[in-house]
């Protein structure tokens, strides 16, 4: 496998070597739920989604912890005072604590079965994690780490972390200096951070736990640590959250991890950029976010989402727009249109369409850990129970029958249709692709240099199939025919051919070049021009960055 991704601790993009021969072991910072998870955070948990189908693709398997905040994410608020989220949402809402926790927990599934992003194999809940958290705490207290304040909170004391600041390349005198001199008063360092915090006399907080240091509740970067600790041990392969995660968040996490188990509890650290709403980060606490249920009820298809997504390096920013949103729908549905048109799929033989990989939905609160490759799925047709405890992460083979028809082998390496020289060549070309750190944006290029190839017809609908158990956009439901895996019928599919014409598809470039432009990612940009100029295309560039969706078509 050359699967590589861009290490935020070492700053460079570094090969995926797992820890274990054929597995990998991956956690993943999941939703705060006292609010909807917008789709600047589904962009962020999409990113761990790719991670996940491309190990899948080279046929190592996945152990996928995703975490579900529930108590303790404390925040500065306008006249910054630390005030949890969760107690504000209940207050607000007129509900208990918990009650905020399993809807918005709710919400979060179902929202992130709309972008296909594949259930984890366990959520762990931080309400179900004191014990774990207060044993760290407990042991970083015995080794010098940490304090008990005048008011009798417990803080972690950085200084005694000489490798403080290594993954946010902050300095602990630079990080004293932005801090508010009147923000936790009773800390020895502005740059200490929470590990447990007790509860003031008279305080109407409902989540408190007793603790050698008082009735109190842990501090949020606590939770991270010992529940990665319980479930994947003192040392795995992949973290991964957002940009903003980078600072406090994960670098606190390492701090306290490391005096426990010897240094970074993760081998590789990887972070997804902001998406960007009218230029500015999309955040909860701004109120400038939008779901993903709301984009489907104003008309368009979550996966077209997915698609813009797609468009630009998971580590540059996203501008979303109505400009970008329509592009990418016009994107998928050409791709769609022109796989459509490819005819039907046979039932059998060497070019019937691979198994797809479904995402599926997970239940509202998973329970225990999942086996096998979907994690958390609810099948169609099946039980909306959530797969028993298992002792240990069991091999994919052993775990999920038909009807989840995916199978664990390496198809970067071996692809089992016979594929012409120029097939194979673009087989190479999309793994090597995605194995340079995710470079979706030339993935999706290929996909539709595929559908122009010189190549029989089921050899170009096998090609993109498989490629699909990357990109994640289901495209197998949109070929015609038995053979194929959710058929949408050939009626559907005439269809569906006649609603797109190559000026759906010229815009859609133009629209990935325009988002490619954005993030400053002038290499994509460059060749999405000359991909128009083959085209027979000219784009104008407008002073205000975009390009004009009106391509200019010089004959074809």
């Amino acid at each position: 496998m050359n699967l590589r991704l861009r290490d935020t601790l070492r700053r460079e993009v570094v090969p995926v070597e797992p820890l274990e021969a054929g597995r990998i072991r991956m956690y993943s910072c999941g939703p705060t739920v006292y609010r909807y998870a917008h789709i600047g955070n589904l962009r962020t948990f999409l990113l761990a989604d790719l991670i996940r189908r491309a190990l899948l693709y080279h046929g190592l398997e996945v152990l996928q912890i995703q975490n579900i905040t529930d108590v303790g994410h404390l925040r500065e608020d306008a006249a910054g005072r630390e005030v949890d989220p969760m107690l504000v949402a209940a207050g607000l809402e007129g509900r208990s604590s918990r009650e905020i926790a399993d809807a918005y927990e709710a919400a979060f599934h179902a929202d992130a079965a709309l972008l296909n992003l594949l259930p984890a194999h366990e959520y762990p809940r931080a309400t179900e994690h004191v014990p774990e958290m207060l044993d760290l705490a407990e042991q970083l207290e015995s080794l010098g780490h940490a304090y008990v304040s005048p008011a009798g909170n417990l803080y972690y004391d950085v200084s005694t972390y000489p490798a403080y600041g290594a993954l946010s390349r902050n300095s602990l005198d630079d990080l004293r200096a932005g801090h508010r001199s009147d923000v936790e008063p009773d800390k020895r360092d502005p740059a200490d951070f929470a590990l447990w915090k007790v509860v003031e006399p008279g305080s109407d907080r409902e989540m408190r736990w007793p603790s050698k240091w008082g009735e109190g509740f842990p501090g949020w970067h606590l939770e991270c640590s010992a529940m990665a600790l319980k479930h994947l041990g003192p040392t795995f392969d992949i973290h991964t959250g957002g940009e903003d995660n980078v600072f406090p968040h994960h670098e606190d996490e390492i701090a306290q991890s490391a005096p426990i188990v010897g240094g970074p509890p993760a081998r590789v650290w990887v972070h997804g950029a902001h998406l960007l709403m009218g230029g500015r980060k999309m955040s909860k606490s701004a109120g400038n976010f939008q779901r993903i249920t709301e984009l489907v009820e104003g008309g368009l298809d979550a996966l077209a989402f997915r698609y813009l997504c797609l468009t630009a390096r998971y580590a540059k920013q996203l501008n979303l727009s109505e400009a970008s949103l329509a592009g990418a729908a016009r994107g998928l549905a050409s791709l769609r249109a022109d796989l459509a048109a490819l005819g039907p799929a046979p039932a059998s033989g060497p070019w019937a369409p691979p198994a797809p990989l479904r995402a599926g939905a997970a239940p509202d609160r998973p329970r225990g850990r999942a086996a096998g490759i979907p994690g958390h799925q609810v099948l169609s047709g099946a039980s909306a129970s959530a797969a028993p405890p298992s002792a240990a992460f069991q091999p994919a083979s052993s775990a999920f029958p038909a009807p989840s028809l995916f199978e664990l082998r390496d198809r970067a390496s071996e692809p089992t249709a016979p594929l012409s020289g120029a097939g194979r060549a673009i087989h190479d070309r999309f793994v090597a692709a995605i194995d340079d750190d995710l470079d979706t944006p030339s993935a999706l290029r290929l996909a539709r240099e595929t559908l122009r190839a010189d190549l029989s017809p089921d050899e170009r609908r096998w090609l993109i199939l498989d490629m699909d158990v990357v990109l994640g956009l289901d495209l197998d439901r949109h070929v015609p025919g038995a053979g194929a895996v959710g058929a949408v019928g050939a009626a559907g599919a005439a269809e569906a051919g006649a609603a797109t014409t190559l000026s759906d598809a010229i815009e859609a470039l133009v629209a990935e070049r325009t988002a490619a432009r954005a993030a400053r990612d002038f290499a994509t940009a460059d060749h999405l021009r000359e991909e128009l100029k083959a085209r027979g295309v000219e784009v104008i560039d407008l002073p205000d960055g975009t390009s004009d969706a009106r391509a200019i078509e010089r004959g074809d």
